[in-house]
């Protein structure tokens, strides 16, 4: 992945780096992620509304790039 991540999306990666995480179908992080291929949906619903997300394989790609930008 090219360029730095904002630092709210970093965080976002981290957390889906520990495990899938449910979220809002509107929160703006995780769709930019998804729309990224950083992160993707599970297919798991909360009674809620939340769905599911998960890390993917070039999401953890671009977090260890990241973290190696910064060393």
């Amino acid at each position: 992945m090219k360029g730095k991540l904002r630092p709210s999306l970093h965080y976002r990666l981290v957390l889906l780096s520990r495990g899938p995480r449910l979220y809002a179908e509107t929160f703006r992080d995780i769709l930019q992620l998804g729309k990224m291929g950083l992160a993707e949906l599970t297919g798991a619903t909360s009674t809620a509304g939340s769905r599911e997300w998960a890390i993917t394989d070039a999401g953890r790609i671009a977090l260890h790039d990241h973290a190696d930008g910064e060393a």
